[in-house]
């Protein structure tokens, strides 16, 4: 049974058009992050919730190699 996780991915000390570009991305897909102002005050950290499972997903049939069946 794969069971899915939250695991936090923190991006830091980004300028404000990438942190813009990622709230963006993220939102789209129904992610939930944060963006917090850097200690430097200058530049953006973003924080989101990426879904993380315990083992990888079982590659389709079709793509395996004839020579590896």
């Amino acid at each position: 049974m794969s069971a899915d996780f939250k695991t936090p991915f923190r991006y830091t000390g980004i300028n404000s058009e990438e942190a813009d570009f990622l709230t963006h991305h993220y939102q789209q897909r129904g992610y939930r992050m944060k963006k917090y102002l850097n200690e430097d005050m200058t530049l953006w950290d973003v924080v989101v919730s990426l879904p993380e499972r315990d083992r990888f997903p079982k590659t389709p049939f079709s793509m395996l190699n004839p020579l590896w069946r």
